[in-house]
């Protein structure tokens, strides 16, 4: 066999390979890489609902209507939490009177307080000689807020559907869950009928957080208004049903309430099959109205048409007044009443538009379904048959070339062909491919051909000098060409003090100096820096930019390894000062900002690997393990303290008797879970500048307060430090006035019985 047709063989198994690995390993339940693709999949599909969606006009939409609590209306008839019940059953004697296919209350209701309208009836009914005009008053008062009119209209509408919400148990607050379905709630034409193995698979819930149990029983239909969000805060799928774990009842969503009403399906018309994860809809005379695809909890993805408001929007004051709009218009409409306005906390956020009116989700699940719109994923078959022939021929492709590089070039053409084929499937069709797997699997595919082209097909001493000779000396790469060896990875595990340190807000310098400047600056910069690191022991593990990264009693042992890395610290920061008055010397040459340069540094003693690391192509010498990553989270977040050197406990203890520390925070820092307490370097023992004798002892004060839950004390002294705190140029922040706006926090949202003070940071 040539080496072309191994090379031909080695693309085909390579894409075969790799393909099988995104398709089966990637898809592994709870898995942090199956999460870390589904979310990238996800954005390319928000991507392409909203290229469809900003297609659409506004108001484009007109047999689906939107009923808005909006200012108009809330100008008009006043503070909406003011407004009585009687106004909804307003609504609803106009709007059913003009025969909607439905009309859908987006709102939870709780009785409100009818003593105001008791009150006056009494006084109107009492009065012998009551004046003419306070009478017609009265009168309009007590029509309009008519307790029982909302409950009564409800009743009386064969259209309306309210929204029932759905909760987990939260016993903390007394919300048990429920056995059963309270008695006060006749709930026997509100849910649907499904075998329990089927509600199994359906989103759970443990209580119904409604409590207005009389307008519910008066309605004609009742359904969940809840739409989870995935794990990024995006609502892209909508429940179809709710399973009610307790009493093991299925009720429908608000939406597919109505559904079920307007296309005649009864109780035990739906029918779920999670094989095919297809929800078919019968009618009362057994015949499938509607296939709506569905996912393993049953929930359908949300078709959105367009952007907020491609759905008519009538505003609430016109909607419930008869003379202002004729009840004829609803004629064969769904309305959905619902509010827009920001202060009434229903905005959320959707794949086309961050802020987007949860009733409008409602109005596109309910257009969708009853256009027979739906949006359809690609099935576990389809998926592999992509994923195999899209990576197998991007394997063979990529093994024709003579310069393995070329292969490349039909990789791009593949993923570009493959993209465009996926939004146009979509766009035409609303079937949604994937297009991160395949995409990545063919790109691993070729770097699969590529690896073996390099790797196995050229293995000849130029291979070996271009790969290892800033390495290892000429005369090695020479005995390795005729022993055919090369070079070992690998490490030895011990513990040492990693040392990380960058310019905060380097990326504003670039907008300030020219490139040629930026370069001059950095060199100069980390000349000295690096030059204190190495007089001080300390080995260079690599530049990031602007960042150095460095450890400590490696690859040689250095005791008090610890306290090398604090005395570098403290150095970069002299030399640092000393810079800054050199630039400033200079006059014009430096902005502003480059006089008031300040960098970040992380320390941190722990297990690490230090050693050879890296591919069989190339090595380096470096530092890997989980104390690494703490280090690098240690510089980083320094800024949300303003500090510029932080230390974990574990290098503190080692030369707390030495230097000088602030105790900062007990903090959870991004991509761990266990807290670790922090400090902050001030200097060695005996050289703290004048203000931290004044300002350490009452901080370490407060900070004992704080962790006593003394917050109101503990407040005080951290508002007197913040004044004392030296903010010079481009400190935005200090630990002192961090702690006080804490303590202002926890003043108003107190912290759990057992709290133990552990801080978790949602940012590096």
């Amino acid at each position: 066999m040539t080496d072309k047709q191994k090379q031909i063989l080695v693309g085909f198994f390579s894409g075969l390979l790799i393909a099988s690995f995104f398709h089966f390993a990637t898809r592994a339940p709870n898995t942090s890489l199956k999460t870390l693709l589904d979310g990238y999949e996800y954005r390319s599909y928000d991507a392409r609902m909203k290229s469809r969606a900003s297609r659409s006009e506004e108001a484009s939409i007109d047999d689906v209507i939107i009923i808005d609590i909006e200012q108009n209306s809330i100008e008009s008839l006043g503070n909406y939490h003011e407004w009585p019940h009687a106004y909804h059953g307003q609504l609803i004697d106009v709007v059913t009177s003009g025969n909607p296919k439905a009309l859908l209350f987006d709102i939870i209701f709780d009785e409100k307080s009818a003593d105001d309208f008791y009150l006056v009836d009494a006084l109107a009914t009492n009065q012998v000689n009551l004046d003419p005009e306070l009478s017609q008053f009265a009168d309009q008062f007590l029509v309009s807020h008519d307790p029982t009119r909302f409950v009564w209209s409800t009743s009386a509408s064969p259209a309306t559907h309210h929204a029932l919400v759905f909760e987990n148990a939260d016993s903390n607050n007394f919300l048990y869950a429920m056995n059963q379905i309270p008695e006060s709630y006749q709930a026997g034409k509100h849910k649907i009928i499904v075998p329990e193995f089927i509600a199994n698979h359906l989103p759970v819930a443990e209580r119904i957080g409604n409590k207005y149990y009389e307008l519910l029983n008066a309605s004609h239909g009742a359904g969940s208004a809840n739409f989870p969000q995935d794990t990024d805060g995006i609502i892209r799928r909508a429940p179809t049903a709710i399973f009610l774990k307790g009493p093991k009842k299925v009720f429908p969503s608000l939406v597919l309430s109505a559904v079920k009403d307007i296309l005649k399906i009864p109780n035990d018309g739906f029918e779920y099959d999670f094989d095919n994860y297809v929800l078919s809809l019968r009618n009362e005379n057994g015949d499938i109205v509607r296939q709506i695809p569905i996912d393993d909890q049953g929930r359908m993805y949300v078709n959105y048409y367009g952007l907020f408001k491609t759905f008519y929007y009538i505003p609430y004051m016109y909607a419930f007044d008869q003379e202002m709009l004729d009840p004829s218009y609803w004629d064969g409409k769904v309305a959905l009443v619902g509010a827009s306005l920001p202060g009434l906390m229903d905005l959320r956020n959707t794949p086309v538009q961050e802020t987007f009116a949860g009733v409008e989700i409602h109005a596109n699940v309910i257009h969708s379904i009853l256009q027979d719109e739906f949006v359809t994923k690609s099935s576990k078959q389809q998926n592999a048959i992509a994923l195999i022939g899209l990576s197998v021929l991007i394997g063979i492709l990529g093994s024709l070339p003579k310069k393995p590089y070329w292969g490349f070039l039909f990789l791009l053409i593949g993923g570009f062909v493959w993209i465009i084929f996926t939004y146009d499937q979509f766009l035409s069709r609303l079937f949604m491919w994937e297009v991160v797997r395949p995409t990545l699997s063919m790109a691993l595919t070729q770097l699969g051909v590529l690896s073996y082209s390099l790797i196995i097909m050229d293995k000849d001493k130029r291979f070996l000098k271009n790969t290892f000779s800033t390495y290892i000396s000429p005369k090695l790469i020479d005995q390795m060409v005729e022993s055919k060896e090369e070079p070992k990875l690998g490490g030895n595990e011990a513990v040492h003090t990693a040392f990380f340190t960058d310019i905060e807000s380097f990326s504003t310098f670039s907008e300030k100096l020219s490139a040629t400047e930026l370069v001059e600056l950095l060199n100069s910069y980390l000349t000295d820096m690096t030059t204190i690191l190495l007089e001080n022991q300390g080995t260079l593990d690599k530049y990031i930019g602007d960042a150095i990264v460095g450890f400590f009693g490696a690859p040689m042992p250095v005791e008090d390894h610890e306290y090398w890395a604090c005395v570098t610290a403290l150095e970069m920061d002299a030399r640092l000062k000393e810079l800054r008055i050199r630039w400033k010397s200079e006059g014009a040459r430096w902005p502003e900002i480059v006089h008031s340069m300040q960098n970040r540094i992380g320390i941190h003693t722990g297990p690490m690997v230090t050693g050879n690391m890296g591919s069989t192509q190339r090595m380096n010498y470096t530092m890997m393990g989980d104390s690494v990553n703490l280090t690098a989270r240690l510089e980083s977040s320094a800024k949300q303290y303003g500090v510029y050197i932080q230390v974990s406990e574990d290098t503190q203890k080692a030369v707390k008797d030495r230097m000088t520390f602030r105790a900062l925070d007990k903090m959870v820092v991004l991509g761990r879970s266990e807290p670790i307490q922090t400090f902050e370097l001030i200097s060695k023992k005996g050289q703290e500048p004048d203000i931290y004798k004044e300002i350490l002892p009452q901080f370490h004060k407060a900070k004992d307060l704080y962790m006593n839950k003394e917050f109101v004390e503990a407040e005080g002294i951290f508002n007197e430090l913040d004044t004392l705190e030296d903010m010079f140029p481009g400190r935005k922040i200090n630990p002192s006035r961090v702690f006080k706006d804490r303590c202002k926090h926890l003043k108003q949202n107190a912290p759990d019985d057992d709290w133990n003070g552990v801080w978790t940071l949602s940012s590096k």
